[in-house]
Order: structure tokens, then C-alpha cells, then sequence
């Protein structure tokens, strides 16, 4: 890991849950970290956290379904930090389970800007900043979700599935339009299982106590191993379960 120490990170959705524990694990090796975000003051209670080690934490406050912040977040790091080096995709919302005909436009229109187009625009402008700075090795690590691989759609929940969906083929095209260029450039798709994180709350899902769930830091985790491959090799996309996975039986009640 010593290859990423003092390089620049990205991490979108980075005050709770899996954002929070991706932005940790790699302030923990060493890495200059932007975390973007809505709530202020949950990132600067884990900059504080973070006082101390190996790497930097850089709270930006950025509501994401407005271009206008991501993009000057996006002038922040390269004035203050330069080029980015890792670009993690994660925020993300879920809707309250509700069917199509009793779901307002507005509440799809904020579930897609949030998972599909903030993740178009912040890897425009991550591919722009690798490029300008001659980043060979860039990597953009974007968080799916398991939904993405169901051969059926989750009654009351077809907005987000749809949305996940959406990011593994984006995440495919990013990959075949770098690869006409011969860039080196890395995207990844993790797709976890259930995880215990703030998400579920609005889809009235909770997780009791014997399911076998993920946690976000199980996600990091894989975050670091996909960081520990060599730069020739990738692994496109990265489906995570538990082994006592009850993912499907679990969502549908």
C-alpha cells in the first residue's frame, strides 16, 4: 500500500456508513482524502477522528444533485491537492418502498441524480483531473449494490434497482471508452449484499441481529485489496456476500 501513500482520494457520501469507512481506511494508508458530502458536521467529526494518522481527511461540504458543487469541490482538490489518484462513487439514496404509481417525480428525480448522474459528473471530472496530471495508474471504484444482479426487480423498491443497475453500465461503458484510448485507468464495480448502514432506513428495511450481514467496513476492506493488485491487473466488478447471504428473502419482507 505504500505505492498510494501521500496521493489523492476522492470518496462521495463519505459521512456515514460505507463512504465513512472507505474514507478511513484510506486516510489510514496514508492517502490525502476528500470526502463530499451534505453534512458538514459529520465529516468534521471524522476529520477529528482521523487527527493523527498516517494520511489527511479534507471535509467538503456537497450536496450532490447539483452539478454546480460537485464541480467546485472538484476545483477545490485540484487547486489545494492536485491531480486525483482514486475516485470512489458511493453515495447513494434509497426511496421508501412505494410503487410506481404512487411515487412523485420529484422522489425519482432525486434518486437519480443522486445515484446515476452525481456519479457520471464526479467521473467526467475524476478522468479530466487524471488525465491533466498524467495519472496513469488512476483507479474509480464505484459502489453498486447486489440488487444489480437480481433477475427480478424488488416490488416498491424498482427506482433503486434501477439505479444500481445503471451504475454497473456506466461503469462498462467508462471501462470499453477508456479502453479505445489505451488508457490505464481502472474501474471497478463492487456490488455488496445486505450491509448495516443508514440506507435501509428510508426503505423501512432493518437488519435484525441473526441475519448475516455485511458491515462497511467489510466493504473497505475490499477496497484495499483491489488497491494492493498490481496496476496491470483488474477485476471489472466485485460482487460481495456474506456466506450465509439472506439478501433476497430478507429485502422482500
Amino acid at each position: 500500500m505504500e505505492h498510494w501513500k501521500g496521493k489523492v482520494a476522492v470518496v462521495t457520501g463519505a459521512s456515514s456508513g460505507i463512504g465513512e469507512a472507505i474514507a478511513e481506511s484510506l486516510v489510514n494508508i496514508g492517502m490525502n482524502v476528500v470526502g463530499l458530502a451534505r453534512r458538514l458536521d459529520r465529516l468534521e467529526e471524522l476529520k477529528n477522528k482521523l487527527k493523527g494518522k498516517k494520511g489527511t481527511f479534507h471535509p467538503i461540504k456537497a450536496d450532490l444533485i447539483k452539478e454546480e458543487d460537485i464541480i467546485a469541490a472538484f476545483e477545490w482538490v485540484e487547486k489545494n491537492l492536485g491531480g486525483i489518484h482514486i475516485l470512489v462513487n458511493n453515495a447513494g439514496i434509497a426511496l421508501q418502498k412505494s410503487t410506481i404509481e404512487a411515487t412523485s417525480t420529484d422522489l425519482w428525480r432525486q434518486l437519480y441524480n443522486t445515484n446515476i448522474l452525481a456519479l457520471q459528473i464526479c467521473s467526467r471530472e475524476g478522468i479530466k483531473s487524471m488525465k491533466k496530471h498524467n495519472i496513469d495508474d488512476g483507479y474509480i471504484i464505484n459502489i453498486s449494490s447486489i440488487v444489480a444482479h437480481m433477475s427480478s426487480v424488488i416490488p416498491g423498491m424498482t427506482s433503486y434497482c434501477a439505479s444500481k443497475k445503471a451504475v454497473n453500465t456506466i461503469s462498462e461503458g467508462l471501462r470499453a471508452e477508456l479502453g479505445q484510448t489505451n488508457s490505464k485507468i481502472r474501474v471497478t464495480t463492487i456490488s455488496p449484499g445486505l450491509v448495516r448502514t443508514e440506507i435501509l432506513l428510508p426503505m423501512g428495511i432493518t437488519i435484525p441481529p441473526q441475519v448475516n450481514a455485511l458491515e462497511s467496513a467489510d466493504v473497505a476492506k475490499v477496497v484495499e485489496m483491489l488497491l494492493q493488485l498490481p496496476s496491470h491487473i483488474l477485476l471489472p466488478e466485485f460482487v460481495i456476500r456474506t456466506v450465509l447471504d439472506q439478501t433476497a428473502n430478507h429485502i422482500n419482507k
